[in-house]
């Protein structure tokens, strides 16, 4: 049953609208001052507060802005017999939901007013309350200062309608940082539109993105689907010139146009771009426009990749045994010391995403309560049971020093998917040398090894 807050100083009246509203089915409470209203509200909810503004020690105006305080999400129907123009703008600047004079409409009137409060009240609940859900299933993990430093740049650029770019290795959490700006701004309520540059239709890509005339059907864009809300742009570098050409156009003009045809729309939509590569390099390598980077280059999130922090793997562990665990309908199981350190020994290649699948996969197939070190099927074993073999042969310390390198030059290389510039980083050596001992070890570079050109 709905219930409904009266605040008037005057008995006679929340007796009478109680006995209306209660003849609806609503149940109501009364409150003969601002002060014991206040105090109701600490320990009550109400799904709509009708609060008079002409009232003594405490008039409506000071108590709607403490009920604001107590929960700015109440919605609040102002009375008054003496109401002007400028009372009621300012009970509405304040949060009041709206403004009725005495005196009160007709019966069926009031009904309507009283039934479309309660409605939008619950509207706005159920929006919050999955707002809420996704916040915490876009939930980012971790208590180290790099992340939480990400994590409060996220929150910060949240709060302003301007473009962002998110960069990381894949698997750092990109998309997640991006829905988390799109869920903490005051865009959360609309679209929020994923576009993987890596995947778009070669042949369509403007069709897909800006919409317009194909075999006589109007198509929609994602950019037109996107308005009000928020366009996340994936995998940039992989956009075309030409694309990144019209993009620019785009986001300096606020404008779109439909593809064969000369219909112009505004677009109110804030973009955010996220990838996984160097930038610059891929400017410098002609993948990228330079004017096209500096004109996303603007608000910028990198997060760190989880060799980085090292002190969240426990944490994420953790979070991620109980949340599979609960979705699995299994009990909760645990990761021994001896696991954990293990995992802190790894690189990670994968980052987050990695760990969440081994975390799963660990879950499910190992029946035991406490996961331990000897139940890991360690990511990259092959190359720890080649060093293990080189201690056990009868070698020059020479040939062992080239053997080693050779093995593990091939782990990077593994761990990197034979990324030259990823693997070149993470060793911290040039690409030319990285070449080199490819050469040196005839480590078959990316391109002989998929057979092209």
């Amino acid at each position: 049953m709905d219930k409904i807050l009266i605040i008037d100083d005057e008995k006679s009246i929340i007796d009478s609208i109680a006995m209306i509203l209660e003849s609806e089915g609503y149940e109501t409470e009364g409150s003969l001052s601002g002060a014991d209203a206040i105090r109701k509200m600490k320990t009550n909810d109400y799904d709509l507060i009708l609060l008079d503004i002409k009232m003594p020690e405490m008039d409506g105006i000071e108590v709607l802005e403490k009920i604001m305080e107590i929960n700015k999400h109440h919605v609040v129907i102002m009375i008054s017999g003496h109401g002007t123009i400028e009372t009621a703008v300012e009970a509405i600047r304040k949060g009041a939901y709206n403004f009725l004079q005495k005196p009160l409409p007709d019966l069926y009137e009031l009904k309507l007013i009283i039934r479309n409060a309660i409605d939008y009240k619950k509207s706005r609940d159920e929006l919050i309350r999955v707002r809420k859900d996704q916040l915490e299933l876009y939930k980012i993990v971790g208590s180290s200062e790099k992340l939480k430093s990400a994590l409060e740049l996220v929150k910060k650029f949240s709060q302003i309608n301007s473009n962002v770019l998110i960069t990381g290795e894949s698997g750092t959490g990109k998309e997640l940082a991006a829905r988390l700006i799109h869920l903490y701004s005051d865009k959360s309520g609309k679209a929020f539109v994923e576009i993987s540059s890596a995947n778009l239709p070669e042949e369509n890509t403007d069709l897909e993105l800006f919409g317009g005339i194909e075999n006589g059907n109007f198509i929609k864009g994602k950019f037109e689907l996107a308005e009000g809300g928020t366009i996340f742009l994936d995998e940039i570098s992989n956009l075309s010139e030409e694309v990144q050409s019209k993009l620019l156009k785009v986001i300096e003009s606020n404008k779109i146009t439909r593809i064969g045809t000369n219909i112009e729309l505004h677009l109110n939509a804030r973009f955010i771009f996220a990838s996984n590569r160097d930038l610059l390099e891929e400017v410098k390598s002609g993948n990228l426009r330079e004017d096209f980077y500096h004109r996303i280059n603007v608000f910028r999130i990198q997060l760190p990749a989880l060799r980085e922090i090292p002190e969240d793997i426990n944490e994420l562990v953790e979070y991620f045994t109980k949340k599979f665990c609960l979705e699995n309908n299994i009990p909760v199981k645990k990761f021994s010391k001896s696991a954990i350190d293990l995992f802190l020994s790894l690189r990670w290649a994968g980052n987050v995403r990695e760990l969440k699948n081994l975390v799963e996969r660990l879950i499910i197939s190992v029946d035991k309560k406490v996961i331990e070190y000897e139940d890991i099927e360690i990511p990259g074993s092959r190359h720890l049971k080649e060093f293990s073999e080189l201690f056990n042969r009868n070698m020059t310390l020479n040939d062992f020093q080239n053997e080693s390198e050779k093995i593990f030059l091939l782990k990077m290389l593994n761990d990197y998917k034979y990324n030259i510039t990823q693997t070149a980083d993470a060793l911290k050596i040039q690409r030319s040398h990285l070449y080199k001992l490819l050469t040196k070890y005839d480590i078959p570079t990316p391109k002989k090894r998929t057979g092209t050109s």
